[in-house]
């Protein structure tokens, strides 16, 4: 199967910065890629590479084996959703829509036809005579959804298209795009510095930083299995603790380290006063204690300083955890433990 968008050893540079430094990435038909990462991480110039917004330095790009390096974005077949929306204020909804095949000449009867089908997609039936100030923002973003999609693209391109949105909005509306995206099976890339977004979403996620690509897995591998302290900690919460012959160090200074073990607060439990501990687990004074919710948020600060936070359900009887009082928490299921090895030339030693 031809891959339907090749990245190839990619370098970018702007002004004096070095923004993409030899990005590769292969992305199958259909499948929806998001490129996750911090401001400044190069996210949003390699989606701009992809466009034909940005010219690079060096490296190829080709799209279903064709290479589109002197392609201008015209020419490119991709179709892009911006976080601005960029609605064209002054025509309806459905001249917004069909605005990629008028500018392509097509006829007007087919635009009309194709507008409508792209605003039923978007479950906005009806809505073509609407003027977009009428509209929520949701909408807009549906509507700027169904004018990527209008022209039949090869490739669909998402730059942080809800970050404009409200909390709960935003989280219908992933679960929305998700369903049309899966619906159409059209190869997509998307750009977000929320990992709730890039997890719910996405086939993979290609986490960046400073210019290159850390690591890319599905949501779940990411997850369970990161490749550095950095994707563990930026990849949702995360407690970070040296390790040495397979349990868990506090006071490290004179011990070596042999990797990091990564805890997700939802994999501990408390320890109930007399019980065993198993092999994973850590014990401190009860620092804060506050209730989310859907769960119980707790820290626990380690006799060498070090946090650990804790989710647990609402059934724990929280009277009885008070700041200051000892506690003890633990991962009974030790595949739910995954250590990073220090790198053999750098043992780690905690300071």
């Amino acid at each position: 199967m031809t891959i339907a968008l090749s990245i190839s050893d990619v370098h970018v540079t702007l002004g004096h910065n070095h923004v993409l430094k030899g990005v590769s990435l292969d992305v199958q038909p259909g499948e929806f890629v998001t490129l996750l990462g911090a401001s400044g991480s190069g996210k949003s110039t390699l989606l701009n590479v992809v466009a034909g917004l940005q010219a690079v330095d060096s490296g190829h790009l080709t799209f279903d084996g064709v290479n589109v390096d002197k392609r201008p974005p015209q020419k490119r077949n991709v179709g892009v959703v911006f976080q601005s929306y960029a609605l064209f204020p002054h025509m309806s909804v459905g001249d917004n829509v069909a605005f990629p095949l008028r500018a392509a000449r097509r006829p007007a009867k087919e635009r009309r036809a194709v507008a409508e089908e792209m605003l039923a997609l978007v479950q906005l039936p009806g809505m073509a005579d609407r003027s977009p100030a009428s509209l929520s923002g949701g909408q807009r973003q549906r509507v700027a959804l169904a004018r990527a999609l209008a022209a039949n693209p090869g490739v669909l391109l998402l730059d942080e298209p809800m970050a404009a949105l409200d909390k709960q909005l935003r989280e219908q509306m992933q679960v929305e795009v998700t369903r049309i995206q899966r619906k159409v099976g059209i190869t997509t890339v998307s750009v977000t510095h929320d990992q709730t977004e890039a997890l719910t979403m996405s086939d993979r996620v290609a986490i960046m930083r400073d210019g290159v690509l850390v690591q890319v897995a599905s949501p779940e591998d990411l997850y369970r299995h990161p490749v550095d302290e950095y994707v563990a900690g930026f990849l949702g919460e995360a407690n970070l603790l040296p390790t040495a012959g397979g349990r868990i160090l506090d006071d490290a200074r004179d011990a070596d380290v042999d990797g990091t073990a990564v805890l997700r607060p939802e994999d501990l439990e408390l320890v109930p006063a007399g019980d065993a501990c198993p092999a994973w687990h850590v014990e401190g004074t009860i620092h804060l204690l506050s209730f989310q919710g859907t769960r119980f948020r707790l820290e626990l600060l380690t006799g060498a300083g070090r946090r650990v936070v804790c989710s647990l359900p609402t059934s724990v009887d929280a009277s009885a955890l008070v700041v200051g009082a000892p506690a003890r928490v633990a991962c009974r299921n030790p595949e739910r433990v995954h250590v990073i090895a220090a790198p053999p030339s750098k043992a780690m030693v905690a300071a």
